[in-house]
């Protein structure tokens, strides 16, 4: 009648046992009457042909039935509480709870899992996000400060924790004032790096950064997901020439790109994408400072 939902348990599974019965009494005892013999087993071959039946009815199979249905509604209101398995045709039994995710893998700098079945995923930032993030950096491409202290040198007021990045999440990091070296604690955040140059910091030595080494701005940061070569996503940071992307701003010369490790995205493709072609707009963002 269209009264009962999933809600009704008990009720279903009572009409789900009574059609068991009847079904069973009638196939051990078939009807006299001929025309309604015929319909019945006319009912007999669509039950058939809806469930894949190729043997003898199961005494349970209304029963069973109802009972699959009722987990799938449970399973599919559960549903949001999953990181799904990205390979096309893997069930949900397959995939990984967000809490355990977070726990297991988040917390260790890792975004890359495994379904049960072996197939790699990404838990990584939706592209509105990552638009979000590139609009933040983009409309300050001007420094801040042009001697900060200890090292001397022009710092911009925000940066993208590269270390973040590559754990695949996106931390806006400000610079307040001080050193390059960010955070001015290490313990105040997980990753510690140079806000000049981007990178890690340490001793100076094996592609890390300290006060003790004179080193250079690369730009402008941006951020996108590119997929590698097993089929699984990561983020990845690139950088736009500042000087040549503040000339574009004032109307002098092309858009800069964004040259990323793994290729190059034209400036007027990403200027567009990120809705940021007002030029005048982006001037006054630039007069107006992020002091």
């Amino acid at each position: 009648c269209g009264c009962l939902t999933v809600k009704d348990v008990t009720a279903l599974e009572g009409l789900a046992h009574r059609a068991d019965e009847t079904m069973q009494a009638v196939i051990q005892k078939p009807h006299e009457d001929v025309m309604a013999r015929k319909e019945f087993d006319m009912e007999v071959l669509h039950l058939r042909r809806a469930f894949a039946l190729a043997d003898r009815i199961p005494v349970n199979i209304f029963t069973s039935k109802v009972n699959e249905w009722c987990e799938k509604v449970r399973l599919k209101a559960t549903e949001h509480l999953y990181h799904a398995c990205c390979h096309p045709g893997c069930g949900m039994e397959n995939w990984i709870l967000q809490v355990d995710f977070d726990r297991d893998y988040r917390s260790n700098g890792r975004y890359a899992w495994f379904c049960r079945k072996g197939h790699k995923n990404s838990v990584l930032p939706v592209q509105d996000d990552i638009d979000e993030m590139n609009k933040n950096i983009l409309m300050h491409p001007e420094f801040y400060t042009d001697r900060c202290g200890t090292d001397s040198l022009a710092l911009r007021r925000f940066r993208l924790c590269p270390g973040c990045v590559d754990a695949g999440l996106l931390t806006f990091a400000v610079h307040e004032a001080g050193c390059k070296q960010w955070p001015g604690t290490r313990s105040a955040h997980r990753h510690c790096f140079c806000f000049s140059c981007t990178r890690p910091w340490g001793s100076g030595n094996d592609g890390t950064c300290a006060h003790s080494v004179r080193c250079l701005d690369p730009g402008i940061q941006q951020v996108r997901t590119k997929r590698g070569a097993d089929g699984s996503q990561f983020l990845e940071i690139g950088f736009i020439n500042a000087e040549a992307y503040i000339k574009w701003v004032q109307g002098r010369g092309d858009c800069p790109p964004t040259r990323f490790p793994t290729g190059t995205v034209l400036g007027a493709t990403r200027q567009g994408s990120l809705g940021m072609e007002d030029k005048k707009q982006l001037q006054k963002a630039i007069r107006d400072g992020t002091s």
